[in-house]
């Protein structure tokens, strides 16, 4: 009777650990989208736009991180590349050539779009922003989210 016990509320343990992992699957998700967002506003306002640029600016934004994390290159295996023929690192590179030039092509487009409500030096500030965000972004990445204070 102790052992029927004991495996019951093993598995209603394991059943509640596994319905808060795929909770927090769900949270990463939305999550990433509110990074966006958050970073776009974050951007806004060091950047003192008015409220109809403002808008303008965090609707533009959000579309070219979306279009920028969905052109993201995806990590592969590193041990790959070691193993890999001639033809098979050519194709690779040929890959990622077309890859950054598709992401310079986004960047292009939406600094024309960008140009059409904003200075150029209104831009410069923005990627300049960016930029340090994203640094900011690798650097916690890196120490880990327990050395983080």
């Amino acid at each position: 009777m102790k052992k029927f016990k004991s495996v019951i509320i093993v598995t209603v343990m394991l059943l509640v650990s596994l319905c808060a992992n795929a909770q927090n699957g769900e949270k990463r998700k939305a999550s990433r989208e509110q990074m966006i967002e958050v970073q776009a506003k974050h951007i806004a306002q060091d950047l003192a736009l008015d409220d109809k640029t403002y808008n303008r600016f965090t609707e533009t934004y959000i579309r070219y991180k979306k279009e920028m994390w969905a052109m993201a290159p995806k990590r592969c295996k590193k041990d790959r590349k070691l193993s890999e023929t001639e033809e098979e690192a050519a194709q690779h590179m040929r890959q990622r050539f077309e890859q950054s030039q598709k992401m310079l092509d986004i960047r292009d487009k939406y600094y024309k779009e960008f140009s059409k409500f904003m200075t150029q030096k209104q831009i410069e500030l923005m990627y300049d922003k960016e930029r340090k965000i994203m640094q900011r972004l690798s650097q916690r990445h890196k120490n880990g989210p327990h050395r983080r204070k």
